[in-house]
């Protein structure tokens, strides 16, 4: 697995609320790629969801928004770790 968080770094002409948005240094969403390459999303915004996607390409066509400026941040994941 590969675990990611996504900023946006300019939303400044986005048609969104404070609700709909965190500011440019919190992430946007974070989310894991599962060794199947599936895909799930956790919104970290006021109003938070949850979704899952078939793959990478398929979330970021949807969510990647480069007009954004989104920052893809991708994080170590350790599966199975003793505690």
């Amino acid at each position: 697995m590969r675990a990611f968080t996504m900023y946006r770094r300019d939303m400044s002409n986005a048609p969104h609320t404070t609700e709909q948005k965190n500011d440019p240094d919190k992430p946007q969403f974070e989310g894991v790629v599962f060794s199947d390459g599936r895909v799930a999303i956790r919104w970290l915004t006021a109003r938070g969801s949850t979704a899952a996607w078939d793959s990478m390409d398929d979330m970021l066509a949807i969510h990647g928004h480069p007009e954004y400026g989104s920052e893809l941040v991708w994080h170590d994941v350790v599966v199975g770790a003793a505690q």
